[in-house]
């Protein structure tokens, strides 16, 4: 149930934020409010919709406010990238790294995962580097911090 809320409340913020808000990504240059933003901005409706149906389809606690950091923290590194990025997909995927991690499943996660990674490679204006690195860091933060907890918002 307390899963249920935190989605939510993540999804009205999303959506109210797609609507009202103009978009806002990062790009190679080097703009903070860029790279603290993008996760809440998405190209058009599909992609928006596309992302709130994998936060729904996550089973395990959120740790949102450590998944947006490492999403964030991972925007900082190259990314080769020459359009700007946008979408909660970093955070969805830091998401998945630090239930992994608390796991301390690596193989498994690339397994699991690796579609998830692979296929993005092949599809135009994404920023497939990011989800990897967003996977990743997450993981690290997952299997070195143990004291995470099960709160939604850690």
């Amino acid at each position: 149930m307390k899963y249920s809320l935190a989605k939510l409340i993540v999804s009205v913020v999303l959506v109210v934020w797609f609507f009202a808000m103009p978009q806002a990504g990062f790009t190679g240059e080097w703009e903070i409010g860029g790279h603290m933003l993008y996760p809440l901005s998405h190209a058009n409706i599909w992609h928006l919709l596309a992302n709130l149906l994998c936060l729904w389809m996550i089973p395990c606690g959120l740790h949102l406010t450590v998944a947006t950091f490492v999403a964030v923290l991972c925007s900082f590194l190259p990314c080769f990238i020459s359009e700007p990025t946008v979408g909660f997909s970093g955070v969805l995927f830091s998401i998945v790294g630090i239930s992994w991690g608390k796991a301390h499943r690596f193989r498994d996660m690339i397994w699991r995962n690796k579609w998830f990674l692979l296929i993005p490679v092949f599809i135009p204006h994404v920023n497939a580097l990011l989800h990897v690195y967003c996977l990743v860091g997450g993981y690290l933060i997952g299997h070195f911090v143990r004291d995470l907890g099960d709160s939604d918002w850690l």
